[in-house]
This record gives structure tokens, sequence and C-alpha cells, in this order.
């Protein structure tokens, strides 16, 4: 069985609590032996899945993805899941963008299956070792350069030419650094003067500067092929410029494939049973830590403002606690959409002093709403008891929330 999380209190009082012993009752959740197992299943499966077909075939491995989107009850849902997946985000008109119902778009947009070719030549820092020998050679050669009577009997002209020297350096970083990711193959990077000036300085090969089918050779043919060109002719220089560009280790892959994919959606998968079980023992401080997590993920984007405000309405966890934060009238969801964004800007302001979504990345702002909408909730759960029970539980909220 699952271990249960323990909630003592309801309201802002059971969240405090929550709050206290957060980290150490999910990590006991999450080290539970279905978690257990279905997080090591999907690691260890997801990366030789190659379609929305396969996935939504393997029920165990769907199980995670939806879970880790809050989308358990759609599991038997195949044809709408595969459907979601394969269609994508890009086109206006596929379906998880005519849904009201943001998680359907963020599942399409994780389960990419397009393949993926990348190159040494895009990777972070790729460009820095090169750049380095680079500079290294060329500030020497300036230096023996300077040591020429001319310069030395000259100081003024010497900086003149040390300072032009450093302006070409710079200038040939930047352009280094802006082209070397567009480069993906061998005659991409000999077709370009500039590049190769910087390449055949850096690994010490000026004089193989017309040997183009031999450098070409070498880019194409690598070093893992004992026949290969570069290791028939064992020049160092050479066999270090093929290894380091590698356009015979190239790797075409999905998303779902990279390093970091299955862990990603297996934190979320976590998170997701967990804030779930808070959930089923009290309905509204499992949204709440939904919500805690979900918000400054969305207010960390990079789309606008309003975009993050209808990514709200189009959730429905996050809808409800801000409707409910801002005590918000029954009908607010049925009148015009660009209207209700227009309220909850007004309102969030206004109650908590929200000017930009980014503001919910403050822990103070975030709890400010998390309170309101456990304290409005608490309020709707005692409206069955008289005034004076209603004013002891509130003020006996207030007083520990102040301790």
């Amino acid at each position: 069985m699952s271990f249960t999380p323990m909630i003592a209190g309801n309201g802002l009082i059971g969240w405090q609590m929550l709050q206290s012993t957060l980290d150490t009752q999910r990590k006991a959740f999450v080290s539970s032996a279905e978690i257990s197992r279905e997080s090591a299943y999907f690691r260890e499966t997801i990366g030789s899945v190659a379609s929305a077909e396969e996935l939504v075939d393997d029920r165990r491995l769907l199980s995670v993805a939806l879970s880790a989107f809050g989308m358990d009850d759609e599991i038997d849902s195949k044809y709408l899941i595969r459907r979601i997946i394969e269609e994508g985000i890009e086109d206006d008109d596929a379906l998880a963008n005519k849904l009201n119902d943001s998680r359907y778009s963020a599942l399409a947009e994780a389960f990419d299956f397009e393949v993926v070719t990348t190159y040494k030549t895009q990777q972070e820092g790729f460009a820095d070792s090169i750049l380095t020998a680079y500079e290294e050679k060329q500030r020497a050669d300036l230096a023996a350069t300077l040591e020429a009577p001319e310069y030395v009997n000259d100081p003024e002209y010497a900086a003149l030419f040390e300072a032009q020297v450093e302006e070409n350096l710079e200038i040939s970083r930047t352009y280094f650094e802006e082209k070397i990711p567009d480069i993906t193959s061998a005659e991409d990077l000999l077709a370009d003067p500039e590049l190769m000036q910087v390449v055949l300085t850096a690994f010490d090969i000026q004089d193989r500067r017309n040997s183009h089918t031999v450098l070409r050779r070498v880019l194409e043919e690598g070093t893992s092929d004992p026949s290969a060109l570069t290791n028939v002719l064992g020049d160092e220089k050479l066999i270090a410029l093929a290894e380091a560009f590698g356009f015979d280790q190239v790797e075409s892959k999905t998303v779902l494939q990279t390093e970091t994919f299955a862990e990603n959606i297996v934190e979320q998968y976590r998170w997701q049973r967990f804030e779930d079980a808070v959930g089923e023992v009290d309905e509204a401080i499992g949204r709440a830590l939904q919500f805690q997590r979900s918000v400054p993920e969305l207010s960390a984007n990079d789309i606008s403002d309003n975009a993050k405000w209808y990514n709200v309405l189009g959730s429905t966890m996050m809808r409800e606690v801000f409707e409910t934060a801002l005590n918000l009238p029954d009908g607010f969801s049925q009148i015009d959409l660009d209207k209700q964004v227009e309220m909850l800007t007004e309102k969030a302001e206004s109650r908590f002093g929200i000017q930009s979504f980014s503001d919910l990345q403050d822990e103070a702002v975030l709890n400010k709403v998390i309170h309101g909408y456990l304290l409005q909730e608490q309020i709707a759960q005692t409206s069955g008891f008289g005034s004076q029970q209603i004013a002891l539980t509130l003020l006996s909220t207030i007083r520990y929330n102040r301790e």
C-alpha cells in the first residue's frame, strides 16, 4: 500500500503543518513500492518508444506519462491521446490547441517524436577550446612580431598594432561563435574562409590550407574506422581535428531519448501522484500544493503576461484557486474570455498586489494567494456553523499563522 500523507487539520493550519513536513513526507511517498517500480520502468523503457502509437499501447508507460500531467482519468482514451501527441501544438488547428485545457498542450509539447539530428558544433561550449587555441597562437605570433626592431623602436606604432590585433581577435571570436552552430558538414566548414582561418590556426595545420580533399576526407571519415584517411596518415593534428568536429558521429534521436527527458517526466509524475494523494486526504490542500508548484513554473515562462493568464483560465486547478482566492462570483467563467483576464488581473493587483505575473515567483506573493484560497475554502466549509463558531475557527487559524 502507498504511503498516505498526514494532514493534521484543514485549511491554513493543515497547510502550514504539511509545509513543515513536506520534504519528509514526499520522500517517504516516492520511496513506496508502486512509485519506485513505475518510475524505474519508465526510465528504462521510454527511450525505446518511437511513436505515439507505441506509447499508448504500453499502459504502464502511458499511466506514468498521463499522471505526470494530471491526466490519470484519460488512461483509456487511447485514440484521443494518440491524436493529441501526433498533431502536436505547432498548428493552430491541432486538437491540443482547441481543447480548453492546458494539460493537453503540455503533454503534446513534451512528447515530441520528431527525430532531431545533433552535431558537436551545436553543443554548448564547442567553440571554447578552439578559440582559446587560436587566440593563444595569434598572441604568441603578436609577441614575436613586437620584438622586431621597428616595433621596439616605435612604441606608439607597436601599441596601435597590438590594439588592431586584439580587435581582430574579438571580431573572429564573435563570428566563430555565431556561425559554428550552423556548420553540419565538412563542406559547410570548408566553404567558409573565416571559420577555416580560425580552425587551421587552432589545430596548427596552416600548411594544409589548400588540401581541401584531404581535409574533407579527414573531417568526414573521422577516426573510428582504422582504414579512415586520418588514421592512415597518422598525423596527430589531423586526428585532433577529426575528433573535435566528429562529423562521423552525429546523433539522430527524439527528445524522449535525451538524458534528461525520462528523469524530468518521472519527477513530474512523483509530484503529481503525491499531490493527488494529499488531495485525497484534503482536496483544498492538495490543490494548493499543485498550485504552489505549477504557478512559479508558468510565471518563469517567457510568454506574455496575458498568455499566462489565459493559461490560468485553461487550467482547472489554477482557475479554481484564483477564482476562490479572489472570491469571484459563480458566473465568472461564463463571461467573455478577454473580460475574464481583465477582471483577474485587476482583482489580483488590488487584492494581492500582483502587477505582473512574474510577481508570483516571489514566495511571499504566492503564499498570499494560497492563504487567500484556503481561507475562502475554510469559510465555505464552515458555512453551516453558527457565526460564533466561524469566528472561533478563523481566529484560531490566524493565531496559528502568527505563531
